[in-house]
């Protein structure tokens, strides 16, 4: 998100060792007293030539397709500017208009969107959302009667992120708020953040219901025409019929090339729906910075910019994290859209975006009034547009000039030279030997309440699997480790490879497991092998016609980490080469 956050900090949280406090606290005395001390010389010129320049070089150097930046200080525009092409080995090229996945970046738009709603008095922040969705099941009854809006904005709800199960299954946005009474509770709602996409759904659904609205008209409504961001959309489909438009591209068996249009967006459009540009971009920070003010109009009160600027959730940090990140405060955390901690001292609120074989980050420093945001066409350059972002900071901020991209870029070789590694141990995986039962033994439907129905079927002389009416892969027998799950689609191959295994009790199969990128589960064979529908035509598992949790609701003492269910263990193909090989640059955006 992107960060991490799959968003830098954000996908996964990690618990602080207490003993490690005060090694936390040296490091951050340290960065001060040695940042502190540098002689700072900020640049008269609005966009410096030797900025220029560089980027420039990066993109040579980098292979990068594509950039477009934007610049804004004191409430006034430095620069919009595009740099190389729209897509590889086509001569259309990137300028200051054309439309980016921005992905994650939306997230700042939903909470601006309830913002303004707050500030007409149509929803509050700590509303139940169950107030606007009276369908809404969570997986306990406390949370079911008690989560808020701000707790799903703010990522604290404490419930698992599940992304396959939207990624990969073909379910609509209404299946997925359906399926969030079976998402497993990790932690203590409240108190960590877990990076969610499916929970923007929830709060931008809940926002559209008080506005008696759809999200997409509440955002279009609302956000983006009234604040004049001519080219920015409020659907993902919008995109896809603009004339200036960057195409995608990612490493596939080891080349860049453009990839497809990402198709699964809808389910979470109150996190990623948001395309836009470079010039729409710089209005936007320009509203962040100038706290709500944009062309000497007011669109967002006092009270509740701050509500999206203050942190609501802590993250926790290591001192690795801080020193690469040159954090010296001593708070990080989440706010309402947006990430918020410091760089070299200054405050910074910040997100990053990742949609498939797109990257995007945004950086605001509101003291400074100085606002940055690097759009990037490709997944083959991981951290460029992190590491763009901290030139330029860097630049205006007047601190010496450090090479961040080439520090960067330094490390895609080896990076490279492991995915392959893992890829040959995959095939040398391959068993000669047939599987222990014959192939039609396996073919079936497979249920599970969240990534259901799961179908492997026998096609000639191999299995295959399909998720819902969603992603179809061919298996390949591993012998011990199971079946090789080979995606058709080219970037799932390339990044969501894995096992999965098949129980077996006497001569019948029961169930399959399997762990795909963060999500393992394990699916009950079914004994119906019909392919039923819902009343909107939309697959469904039989565990999904009911309107209770197949399990218990844990009670309100139970929320923490040791009520989460045990682990699958290697079975499920963790262990596996690739099992968990993204590109760094997806696996920090919280996907997208």
């Amino acid at each position: 998100m992107g960060i991490l956050c799959e968003s830098f900090v954000g996908r996964s949280v990690k618990k602080l060792a207490l003993d490690s406090l005060p090694v936390v606290q040296c490091v951050s005395l340290l960065f001060a007293s040695s940042i502190g001390a540098q002689q700072r010389t900020p640049p008269n010129e609005r966009f410096p030539a030797d900025l220029d320049r560089y980027i420039q070089r990066v993109l040579v150097d980098g292979r990068i397709p594509g950039v477009a930046i934007a610049v804004v200080r004191n409430d006034s525009v430095l620069v919009t500017k595009g740099y190389g092409v729209r897509e590889m080995g086509k001569p259309d090229r990137v300028d200051e208009n054309t439309v980016f996945d921005i992905a994650s970046l939306a997230k700042s738009f939903t909470a601006t969107a309830v913002a303004m709603l707050v500030d007409r008095g149509v929803l509050q922040w700590d509303d139940p959302v169950r107030k606007y969705l009276p369908d809404l099941v969570l997986p306990n009854d406390q949370l079911t009667t008690h989560a808020t809006v701000r707790d799903f904005l703010s990522h604290r709800t404490g419930l698992e992120a599940v992304n396959m199960m939207w990624v990969l299954t073909a379910v609509d946005r209404a299946e997925v708020l359906r399926r969030m009474r079976y998402v497993p509770v990790r932690l203590s709602p409240r108190q960590s953040m877990i990076y969610s996409n499916i929970g923007y759904s929830v709060a931008g659904e809940a926002a559209a219901a008080a506005a008696r609205t759809t999200f997409e008209a509440l955002l279009r409504d609302l956000v983006i025409k009234p604040l004049g961001l001519l080219s920015s959309t409020w659907s993902y489909e919008q995109a896809a019929m603009m004339p200036n438009v960057a195409s995608s591209h990612a490493t596939i068996a080891g080349r860049q090339q453009p990839i497809r249009r990402e198709v699964q967006r809808q389910p979470i459009g109150a996190a990623a729906a948001v395309q836009s540009t470079v010039t729409d971009l710089a209005r936007w920070m320009r509203l962040h910075l100038n706290n709500g003010v944009l062309d000497g109009k007011r669109y967002v009160s006092d009270s509740s910019m701050r509500a999206m600027h203050t942190i609501h959730v802590p993250i926790a940090t290591t001192p690795a994290m801080r020193a690469a990140r040159l954090v010296e405060d001593t708070l990080v955390g989440y706010g309402l859209g947006w990430q918020v901690m410091d760089y070299r001292g200054h405050p910074l609120l910040w997100h990053t975006g990742n949609g498939d074989g797109q990257i995007a980050y945004m950086a605001l420093l509101p003291r400074e009034r100085l606002g940055v945001v690097v759009l990037v066409n490709t997944w083959s350059a991981p951290l460029i547009h992190a590491a763009l972002v901290n030139r330029i900071l860097d630049t205006y901020l007047g601190y010496e000039a450090r090479d961040w991209a080439g520090e960067t870029l330094a490390r895609v070789p080896a990076t490279l030279r492991a995915q392959d590694s893992a890829m040959r141990a995959v095939a040398e995986m391959k068993s000669d030997a047939p599987p222990p039962l014959p192939l039609s033994a396996y073919a079936g439907r497979y249920d599970h309440p969240l990534f259901g129905p799961i179908w492997v079927r026998l096609e000639r002389s191999h299995l295959t699997l399909q998720m819902g009416e969603g992603q179809t892969a061919d298996l390949e027998y591993h012998g011990d480790a199971g079946f090789w799950v080979w995606w058709r689609d080219p970037l799932f191959r390339e990044n969501y490879g894995t096992h999965v295994r098949f129980a077996v009790d006497r001569d019948s199969v029961t169930a399959l497991t399997t762990r795909i990128n963060r999500d393992e589960f394990t699916a009950q064979r079914s004994k119906s092998s019909a392919l039923p529908t819902n009343r909107r035509g939309v697959l469904f598992s039989p565990w999904l016609s009911t309107e209770e949790s197949p399990s218990s609701p844990a009670p309100l003492e139970e929320w923490a980490e040791g009520s989460r269910p045990s682990s699958l263990g290697r079975a499920h193909g963790s262990s596996s080469p690739v099992a968990r090989r993204r590109s760094t640059s997806a696996s920090m955006s919280g996907r997208p």
